[in-house]
């Protein structure tokens, strides 16, 4: 950006000037929640939350244990949503979902 800016002024005539657009800030800035995903029912509550555009860190817990298939459907539910709105979801460990919006591009295969 410096360097536009010099080139910039070093183009200007003595009358002219130019508009300096700065990018807003807090455009730049994404909400990230911290939640547990307890039962089918927090799938609308995290899915609220990600078509807002913030990043959800969901935790398991115990849940994918006590019920499998609720907790199956659940991640359906969310993985609907994320195709919905250009999202993503990715499963971190064994406690933990990344659900982001369509601003968070999650990376796969960078561990090492």
């Amino acid at each position: 950006m410096l360097k536009s800016l010099r080139t910039m002024v070093n183009n200007m005539e003595e009358k002219e000037y130019a508009e300096l657009i700065m990018e807003d800030e807090e455009a730049q800035q994404m909400p990230i929640i911290i939640d547990k995903l307890e039962s089918f029912a927090c799938a609308d509550r995290i899915a609220r939350y990600v078509r807002e555009g913030k990043l959800v860190f969901a935790r398991i817990g115990q849940f994918r244990n006590i019920n499998i298939a609720e907790f199956k459907r659940t991640v359906s539910k969310l993985k609907t949503v994320c195709t919905a709105i250009d999202g993503d979801i990715v499963g971190v460990g064994e406690d933990w979902l990344i659900i982001a919006p369509s601003l968070a591009k999650i990376e796969r295969g960078m561990a090492s």
